[in-house]
């Protein structure tokens, strides 16, 4: 399980705040359904990612920073395509406006302006309603070379290689290119990713995607806390939560899922292929346990199958 909680215990660094440094706004990448738009964010000190060229010691005392770092309270203002909102984040920093009624913005990425600044650049994603189709993906050994299967490989690639420097998972970038090439709107496809890594990393994840040129995508990642003890039932329930709200939020769109067999995204997806039948275009599975017994679900396939049909 991509098991975060007992990482941090593991960590000795920490974070002094003093309430006088400025602060940035991580912004999450947002939407709108069929029911309406969603924008959230968490505001923070101002604590930068390690840059493409950090060497391994640079990396983990950056990323660490960003792991500890407490949320501020203060006032967010946001704008995307000439409109304007404003709230107060929580005492966590966080900051989250749903609404049930959608806005009249052409189909496409459009980038959100905050004050506080963005840490990094995030978008608003308005669906081509002719799109008939979505990717929904894991990223850690789905598209991300993390080495789940060991705690000490997973602490290792995350908090100590520049997102730049990452291992990609070969070919996956331009499958999910031309997975999207059958919307009639490609650029206005619906690409989510869905992870348990930290929210925190939010920045470090975003860079990966653009550097590697995955389809941009909203990045969906957990909150994590020691209240919530982060345990195996939590990471599916998490997962499984998420990926039906995006389902709920697109009604017409069937969605490509794309997992690995190292921890537990076959049982997800077999999970969603039985509540939501009609929107599964398709489940596709890396792979790389190494346990004989390991269950493979009924209409789940390999991914190297797509690879190849698209060839």
């Amino acid at each position: 399980m991509k098991t975060w909680l007992p990482i941090l215990i593991m960590m000795t660094a920490t974070v002094t705040l003093n309430g006088e440094e400025p602060l940035q706004n991580i912004v999450d990448d947002a939407w709108q359904g069929a029911n309406g738009y969603h924008f959230s964010g968490r505001l923070t000190e101002i604590r930068p990612a390690p840059g493409k060229d950090s060497g391994r010691l640079a990396a983990l005392y950056r990323n660490t920073r960003m792991l500890l770092t407490s949320g501020e309270e203060g006032v967010v203002t946001w704008h995307v395509a000439g409109n304007e909102w404003s709230l107060r984040a929580d005492d966590h920093g966080y900051w989250e406006l749903a609404a049930n009624q959608t806005l009249a913005i052409a189909p496409g990425w459009h980038d959100i302006e905050t004050e506080p600044a963005a840490s990094s650049r995030a978008g608003f994603i308005v669906p081509d309603l002719r799109n008939t189709v979505g990717i929904i993906s894991d990223i850690d050994d789905t598209i991300l070379v993390s080495g789940v299967l060991s705690k000490r490989s997973l602490l290792r690639n995350s908090l100590t290689v520049p997102a730049e420097q990452r291992d990609v998972v070969p070919g996956m970038a331009a499958l999910y290119g031309r997975v999207l090439k059958g919307n009639l709107a490609p650029e206005a496809s619906v690409v989510f990713y869905v992870s348990s890594s930290p929210r925190q990393l939010t920045d470090n994840l975003r860079r990966f995607l653009q550097v590697n040129e995955f389809p941009r995508g909203v990045l969906q990642l957990k909150e994590i806390a020691s209240e919530n003890g982060d345990s195996l039932r939590e990471h599916e329930a998490y997962k499984l939560r998420r990926i039906e709200t995006i389902l709920g939020a697109f009604p017409k769109l069937r969605f490509h899922f794309f997992g690995d067999d190292a921890e537990r995204d076959p049982e997800i997806y077999a999970e969603v292929q039985k509540k939501y039948p009609a929107q599964v275009a398709g489940i596709w599975i890396r792979r790389i346990n190494p346990e004989a017994q390991r269950p493979i679900f009924a209409g789940q396939k390999d991914v190297r199958e797509l690879m190849e049909a698209a060839k």
